[in-house]
Formats: C-alpha cells, structure tokens, sequence
C-alpha cells in the first residue's frame, strides 16, 4: 500500500485559524506493474498432438496488466486457447506473442502431429 497524506485547510471563516487545518490519510493499493513474460510452464515450446484430436495451442503469459497473446504460422495469425481439430497442416513452429503496456515477449512453439 502507499500512504496518502493529504491536508485540508479550511476556508478563512471567523473563528477558524491555520491552526485548525486537518490531515486525511488515505491507504492507496499499489500494484506492481509488469512486462510480459512467456515461460515453458504456461507456454511449452514443444507440444504433440495427436491427429483427429480437439486440442488447443497453449500460450499463456504472465504479466500486469495481463498480456494479450497472439500467435501466427506462415504468417497467419491464430488465436492460442482457441480449440482445434489437429490435422498435419497444423505442424511445424508457430511465434506467440504477447503484448502489453509495458512491453512485448516472443516464443517459438513447435506443434508435433501424431498419426
């Protein structure tokens, strides 16, 4: 938490002097700001799947505020936890990115299709 004070003069009134002025504190919750990062456990660079399969490409980033993450193959974009019925055109290295107002973090992401 960060710690507010703030004064708060009163109004010139008879009565009131520079003496009488008042302090609010105020408890303010700090949350601590983070780049993307995209690791082996929520984004494995090597996954297998099997064909025919209802499978989804897992890329998960951490990060604050939370990451957006996209991912592309040959240059066509493919949103990762999105379910899909793996088939062999669906192999080969995929780039995961993931965005936020800090900054941006890559992975290679190889899909291996069993038959």
């Amino acid at each position: 938490f960060f710690l507010a004070v703030i004064p708060v003069f009163p109004r010139s009134h008879p009565g009131f002097s520079s003496s009488s002025s008042r302090f609010f504190l105020i408890l303010i919750p700090v949350f601590p700001a983070a780049k993307p990062r995209l690791d082996s456990k929520g984004c494995p660079g090597q996954q297998n799947w099997t064909e025919g399969q209802e499978l989804i490409l897992e890329c998960r980033a951490k990060g604050k505020p939370e990451p957006e993450v996209k991912c592309s193959k040959d240059g066509i974009s493919i949103a990762a936890g999105i379910s899909y019925t793996a088939n062999r055109t669906q192999a080969g290295t995929y780039r995961c990115r993931a965005t936020n107002a800090l900054g941006t973090a890559e992975r290679d992401v190889t899909v291996w299709i069993q038959c």
